[in-house]
């Protein structure tokens, strides 16, 4: 019974340090997910359609700051808040053109994996 107990603690220290660890890390904010999304875009030069996926930080709640383009500044559609967006653009994810992933995608995708893995050992 003892050795259980044992075991017990050992296993919870273990997961006391991890969880340590993980709180220094970087991460997301709590109730924020990554949502990708596929635009797909026709140029006049050649006539081919290309396809992009990006990356954008969705919350339920309006937590990140807008950072509206000069022309649009100040103009928001009634009953939003004028100073706080749900999302949030991240980056390029893929494209059919060969380009990369932008370097803050592989950022906010670990990032985001540090707040599961924190949220899984709370729930622990």
């Amino acid at each position: 019974m003892t050795d259980r107990i044992d075991q017990i603690i050992e296993k919870l220290q273990q997961l006391k340090e991890i969880r340590q660890h993980l709180v220094n890390e970087p991460m997301s904010e709590s109730g924020v997910w990554i949502h990708q999304y596929e635009v797909r875009k026709k140029y006049k030069k050649d006539g081919e359609i290309y396809w992009y996926v990006y990356a954008k930080w969705q919350a339920n709640e309006p937590i990140f700051k807008r950072n509206p383009k000069a022309r649009l500044k100040g103009i928001v559609k009634r009953g939003k808040n004028p100073e706080y967006t749900c999302h949030q653009h991240i980056g390029r994810v893929s494209s059919s053109t060969g380009l990369g992933t932008d370097s803050e995608v592989a950022i906010a995708y670990q990032e985001w994996e540090n707040r599961k893995r924190l949220d899984a050992l709370d729930k622990a």
